[in-house]
């Protein structure tokens, strides 16, 4: 999308927290709770997914910036709903998202940044590091 017009984008994505998503894997011995870095990875993810559809050949987003609270622990096995709002200004997204457990308790939010870039170059640039 060129120039400056914005568009807006709602997305949502639904996963049950494993094992793999506990704060225990990151050394919280015994707390079997959806981790912090796990909402931000899957938060990201729904970001790249609603952004697929809209993006041209050989572009994609990475984050630059987060703002997150996590306001509550949600027990393995329970159902978490990841919920943004996105819109895309040129090649600057802006990103707020909620994410809530399967009572509707708030578990999370924040404002996420990404950017839109050209993938080969980027991977370019990164090769001449």
């Amino acid at each position: 999308m060129a120039g400056t017009e914005s568009r807006v984008i709602e997305g949502r994505s639904s996963r049950v927290v494993e094992e793999k998503d506990c704060a225990s894997r990151w050394g919280n011995e015994d707390l079997h709770v959806l981790s912090t870095p796990a909402v931000l990875g899957t938060m990201e993810q729904v970001c790249v997914d609603v952004l697929a559809p809209t993006l041209e050949a050989g572009e994609m987003t990475v984050g630059v910036s987060v703002q997150m609270s996590h306001l509550a622990p949600t027990p393995l096995g329970d159902t978490v709903a990841y919920d943004v709002v996105v819109a895309r200004r040129g090649r600057h997204i802006n990103v707020e998202f909620v994410v809530t457990d399967s009572r509707g308790t708030v578990i999370s939010k924040g404002h996420h940044e990404r950017a839109l870039i050209n993938k080969d170059k980027f991977l370019n640039r990164l090769a001449g590091r």
